[in-house]
This record gives structure tokens, C-alpha cells and sequence, in this order.
């Protein structure tokens, strides 16, 4: 199965995972008794097996960083830990050549009881590094940790991103062939969180990367290729942009699907609303810029709402409006006709009228619209208010934090201050 240059390959690798403990005649029968074929297709199989990884295979060649996503429970884990040799493949073939160093639980070979100091022999040990290789890279790893101050107390008095810190100090330098890293480049302040980044960086260039992450910005900017897995399978693996573009997607559908099956396609019960009725809003609607039904977008997307109304008593100039606002109720914008100086047509009993936002810049959350229809912009006497009476979410890639993505760009100027 080995061939040249390759450092990581999965055949056909299956893990299985039995929920119940072991007894004698438990495993005595499994001997006898047919469960789940060693395919992992588990005709006839008993709940308590459960099928983590099936027919697996992929190979990464040295000097790769290879991204693995997808949703929780797919399987990620499972695979660094095979990889770690930490559990072996139910079926299936792996081979794995040089030392590999692991970034997934961070200090979990410390004792609370002993001191930094003490704890950097125990855990640098622990990871395969002799006392020699340890007192020779001593120096680098508590300049790396900031924790010189504190060497000599005992973990236990640690806080969480100190204990965090030292973990990731020793880890980084075990200079492992192929280092393993699960969501660990957010530990600590944000200084030390920078460091860790410019680090990580620094070791790609003599490492083989396994890295998991639900940070798909990061994925696409440091890794080489990126591995989509679901339900335990691989979905798809090649350039990350291509990967994660299709992975967003996906994601973008499944919840569409799921907020049909549990959201009514009209206004929600329970909204606030308010007005005199001439005119009525019965439902509120986001579609796409295909006019197609949806409620989750990604950034940028053109985001189309519909408002639907009937007409029951006469009316004088009216205008509708829209506010977005965030999860915690801030509004992040909003707008009315009136403000657009947009004459309204409306039809004799009902109609509906649409707003669109082109290339919607925010950020990943989730967002509710209130509407309302009003006469010559008298918002205090409103026909009809519904608050919160529709909700959207937005995925991304983009790093930025915030609600709206702004065009930047970072120069150094080179002037005094």
C-alpha cells in the first residue's frame, strides 16, 4: 500500500465504536452471531455498534496540510485518532510513517499537583521526547509559554489559558513529522492566539498538517487540500476553496430543509404587531436572487424580502418598511419607502411588494425583519407593524468579526508619531 512520498494513507478503513461494555459473552458471541458485516453496512446490526468512519481512503504526501471538515459528529476526530494510533481501524488498512505529534487535548498529561517545570518533563515525555531532547529545547518552550514567572507553581493554580498555553508551548515543540491539530489555534489571549498562528505557519514549511476546524477561513487560507467528511464518509476532497464552497453550500441546504420542517410559512405566532388595519400584512417571505424561497444565505447574496398584504378599508399614501435586525434585537438597518421617495402602487384588495438588498455584506448569525405599511410616513399611526415576523440566517468563510463585512486594506505608512 506505501508508495513514495506518502506519510498518511487510509484503504478502505472502517472504525466501529460498541456502545455496551465488554463481557465474556458478549464477545463470545459476536464470534457467532451476525451484526454488522465488516463493510460497516450494518445489515441486521445491533444499535449499541456504531459505524464512526466507513470505507475510507485518502493518502497525504509529506509537507501537505490537509484541512478536515464537516458537521460535529461526522467523524473528524476519528480520524486523527487513528491516525495518532491512539485506536486502531475496525477494517481496513493504515499506515502511518514518522513521529506524530498531537495538538487535540492540550496538557491532558499534566498533574495538577506538580509544577510547570515538572510538567513539561512529564508531558514533553509523554509525547516521545528523551530527557536530552527536552533540556534542549527547555529555553524555547517557556519563552514560547510567557510563563517564566510561574514555572515553579503547581497546575492546579493555573488558569485555564495558562494551562492552555503551556500545553500548546510543549506540544509545538516536539517537532513531530506529522502533527495532528483539532480547534487549537484559539487558545489564550489574542496575542498568544497570534503567536500560535505565526507558529503554526512556521512549522508547515518541515510538517506534515492534519488540521480540524469548523474555522473555514482559516482552512482555506493555510491548508493544501481540504477533506469534506459526513456521516462518516467522505464526501469530497481537493483544492480548498472548491471543498469548502461546496461544504457551505451543503450546510446552506440541510438548514433550509430543517427550518421548513419546523417553522410555519407564514408569520410566526406570537409576533408584536400593532396598526388600524386599513391595510393588513398577512405574510413575509426571503427569497433569493432567483426569487426562489430560502432562508439562509451566505455573505453577499442577494437577499429579496416580499411582503404580502390585502387591503380592508380605505387608505392614503402609503409606504412600507423594513428593519433588520440582529439575534439580540440590535438594528443593524433599516428603510422605508418614504425614505426612498418610492411611490407605492397598490392593488385594489392584495398585492405584495418586494425589497431587495444586493449583495447583503453580513456576517454569520442570525437575523429577524420587522415590516410595516404606514401613511405619508407616520410610523406612530401605522395600518400595520409586525415585529420579528420573519427569520434568516447568514453563513460565511469570511474571517471578520462583527455584522457587516467593510472593504479594508492594512498599509504601513512609515510615519512618525
Amino acid at each position: 500500500m506505501r508508495s513514495s512520498g506518502m506519510v498518511i494513507q487510509f484503504d478502505d478503513v472502517s472504525k466501529c465504536y460498541n456502545g455496551l461494555p465488554p463481557t465474556l459473552l458478549r464477545t463470545f458471541s459476536r464470534f457467532f452471531t451476525p451484526s454488522i458485516d465488516s463493510a460497516g453496512n450494518g445489515s441486521g446490526g445491533k444499535q449499541s455498534e456504531f459505524w464512526a468512519i466507513r470505507h475510507l481512503s485518502f493518502e497525504v504526501e509529506h509537507g501537505e496540510t490537509l484541512g478536515i471538515i464537516g458537521s460535529n459528529g461526522a467523524g473528524k476526530s476519528t480520524i486523527l485518532k487513528l491516525i495518532a494510533g491512539i485506536t486502531a481501524p475496525t477494517t481496513g488498512r493504515l499506515a502511518v510513517e514518522g513521529r506524530v505529534g498531537s495538538l487535540i487535548e492540550l496538557g491532558a498529561g499534566f498533574n495538577q499537583d506538580l509544577t510547570g517545570r515538572e510538567n513539561i518533563y512529564l508531558n514533553a515525555a509523554v509525547l516521545g521526547l528523551t530527557r536530552r531532547e527536552i533540556e534542549q529545547r527547555f529555553d524555547r518552550i517557556v519563552a514560547f509559554s510567557g510563563l517564566k514567572d510561574f514555572l515553579d507553581t503547581p497546575v492546579k493554580y493555573y488558569s485555564s489559558g495558562m494551562y492552555a498555553r503551556l500545553g500548546f508551548a510543549i506540544a509545538v515543540h516536539v517537532e513531530a513529522d506529522i502533527l495532528l491539530t483539532d480547534e487549537i489555534l484559539a487558545v489564550g489571549d489574542a496575542a498568544f492566539q497570534r503567536q500560535c498562528y505565526e507558529k503554526f505557519q512556521d512549522l508547515k514549511t518541515s510538517t506534515t498538517i492534519v488540521l480540524v476546524s469548523h474555522d473555514l477561513a482559516r482552512v482555506k487560507e493555510i491548508c493544501t487540500r481540504v477533506l469534506w467528511i459526513n456521516e462518516g464518509c467522505l464526501e469530497r476532497i481537493g483544492k480548498p476553496n472548491e471543498v469548502v464552497d461546496a461544504y457551505l453550500e451543503f450546510v446552506r441546504l440541510e438548514r433550509e430543509q430543517k427550518l421548513k420542517g419546523i417553522r410555519p410559512l407564514g408569520p410566526e405566532p406570537g409576533v408584536r404587531r400593532w396598526g388600524s388595519g386599513e391595510i393588513e400584512i398577512v405574510k413575509v417571505t426571503t427569497h433569493d436572487a432567483h426569487g426562489q424561497p430560502r432562508t439562509v444565505f451566505r455573505t453577499c447574496e442577494d437577499l429579496i424580502v416580499r411582503i404580502c398584504y390585502q387591503v380592508h378599508r380605505p387608505f392614503r399614501d402609503p409606504g412600507f418598511g423594513v428593519k433588520i435586525h440582529a439575534a439580540d434585537g440590535t438594528c443593524i438597518h433599516a428603510t422605508n419607502t418614504f425614505m426612498r421617495a418610492t411611490r407605492v402602487a397598490i392593488n385594489a384588495e392584495a398585492g405584495s411588494i418586494e425589497v431587495r438588498y444586493s449583495k447583503l455584506p453580513l456576517l454569520a448569525g442570525q437575523y429577524w425583519l420587522t415590516v410595516g405599511v404606514a401613511s405619508e410616513n407616520n410610523w406612530s399611526a401605522p395600518y400595520d407593524v409586525r415585529e420579528f415576523v420573519q427569520h434568516f440566517e447568514i453563513v460565511t468563510t469570511h474571517p471578520n468579526v462583527g455584522f457587516i463585512v467593510l472593504d479594508h486594506e492594512w498599509s504601513v505608512t512609515g510615519y512618525a508619531c
